[in-house]
């Protein structure tokens, strides 16, 4: 009796089939010889050169809960760029608050926690960077979700502060504020002394600046700030209703505590995009420029693989499609690689959400037990990642449906950041992939043209009627 392979055996033959996946060459072809053609599955390899090119995100998320980025960089790669973060601030109390008559400024500051920072050149650790606040003129809410571009027309340009701060990267950022400005927030009425939302409406957020380094240097520093830390005191003496000799007080007013951080940046790589294959690439972190795949340029070259070698798309089955991605570095200076490279290069589509606001995640594969998720290996110098259902869906799907919804099929390659949380009631933990956000780096993969191109190494099945 003549045995065939049925889809019920598919799953079982594809994950003996690939026990690992790296830049290091594995040669999936053993046993495929000893499988007759007659068979309903025939497993098969291919390298296929995978296009790139260089592309900048749009956009991308950048509304935080307690993290801001305050910053500027200027390197001979890509120039300048530029972080500044805009967050709420508002009144709370348990109980109604009683604050008098004729109250007087006295003096008001704010302070904010610092989190990490982040050098692009040795040294920069104390760089002094001129800060400075502004009010803006909305509230920071779920409508800058996926927005990291400010208006000129969101703000006050006048600062607030007292002639800014010069920073050099301490524990804690203190800023002093003019005392006018501090005098508006004692006209807060009752309600809005009582109510959160109502202080919020009335005097909006505080927008922070850095100014960029000084033209014609480069280097700089980034700095992540913890705002659900963060406090505005406001110290001044009024009046008390219940006695007559004037009182002392400060109130403090959370900046960012259970409410929005938004995280702003500019960049000035966008000239830097190019559609054409080039020999080498240059990456960007956070909302810069990214290697970039086009979904028609992959498919052409899938629809080109196959039609070469008489195989019907309907037929084909990925099982499994593995990019490589070589990156230069002098492998003697691991410190930079580990510093400045990205920790990984995983790609992103755009998904829209239930608002109809569009935003960058992760392909789905990232989610496969087992799979490469873009990590940089640093003694082979090459990022390496699994994307196996969208190769899939590239090889089944028409041109034409593709071209219609290239946002699911386009693939930016992005810095991954993963978060994993276990349950209080169990030991069960689950793990969530998004876009790095808070970590600038820079890079330089190979691109379609160098002699140690990008492939994608595909394992795939071809199903036979016969």
């Amino acid at each position: 009796m003549r045995s065939r392979f049925r889809a019920a055996a598919l799953s079982l033959t594809i994950s003996l089939a690939f026990a690992a996946s790296s830049c290091i060459n594995v040669d999936n072809t053993l046993g495929v010889n000893n499988i007759p053609d007659d068979f309903a599955l025939q497993l098969q390899t291919a390298t296929l050169r995978l296009p790139l090119q260089t592309k900048m995100l749009d956009s991308m998320q950048s509304l935080s809960s307690g993290t801001a980025i305050l910053g500027a960089f200027r390197t001979p790669e890509f120039g300048l760029t530029t972080h500044s973060f805009a967050t709420n601030f508002y009144h709370y109390s348990t109980k109604s608050v009683n604050l008098g008559t004729d109250r007087r400024i006295k003096q008001v500051y704010l302070t904010i926690n610092l989190s990490s920072t982040k050098i692009m050149e040795p040294g920069q650790d104390g760089l002094p960077q001129n800060i400075h606040v502004y009010q803006m003129n909305r509230v920071v809410d779920t409508t800058y979700k996926y927005n990291c571009q400010l208006k000129d027309s969101e703000y006050d340009h006048t600062p607030i502060d007292t002639n800014g701060v010069i920073y050099t990267g301490g524990d804690t950022l203190r800023i002093w504020l003019k005392n006018t400005w501090g005098q508006k927030i004692l006209s807060a009425t009752q309600r809005e002394l009582d109510s959160s939302s109502a202080f919020m409406d009335r005097f909006k957020a505080l927008l922070f600046t850095c100014d960029p380094p000084q033209e014609g240097s480069t280097g700089g520093r980034l700095n992540v700030f913890t705002t659900s830390s963060a406090y505005v005191y406001v110290v001044f003496s009024f009046q008390p209703t219940w006695q007559a000799a004037r009182k002392d007080t400060i109130i403090m007013l959370p900046l960012g505590e259970n409410t929005y951080t938004q995280n702003f940046s500019t960049y000035s790589s966008k000239p830097m995009e190019n559609p054409d294959a080039q020999e080498y690439l240059l990456v960007e972190g956070l909302g810069g420029l990214k290697a970039y795949t086009d979904p028609l340029k992959l498919k052409d070259t899938l629809d080109k693989w196959m039609a070469k070698n008489g195989y019907d798309p309907k037929k084909t089955v990925i099982c499994k499609a593995t990019y490589n991605i070589p990156f230069i570095t002098d492998k003697s200076n691991v410190d930079f690689i580990n510093s400045y490279f990205p920790a990984s290069l995983y790609p992103f589509y755009k998904e829209k959400d239930t608002s109809g606001y569009y935003y960058y995640t992760p392909l789905e594969d990232i989610y496969s037990n087992g799979n490469n998720t873009g990590k940089a290996n640093r003694s082979l110098s090459c990022y390496s990642g699994d994307i196996s259902s969208q190769v899939q869906k590239l090889c089944s799907k028409e041109r034409s449906e593709i071209a219609s919804n290239w946002k699911k099929y386009a693939m930016w390659y992005c810095n991954v950041t993963e978060n994993t949380t276990t349950s209080y009631y169990s030991t069960t933990s689950t793990t969530t992939y998004s876009l790095e956000r808070t970590s600038y780096s820079v890079g330089k993969i190979n691109g379609p043209l160098h002699a140690n191109y990008p492939t994608l190494e595909l394992v795939f099945a071809i199903l036979n009627d016969q």
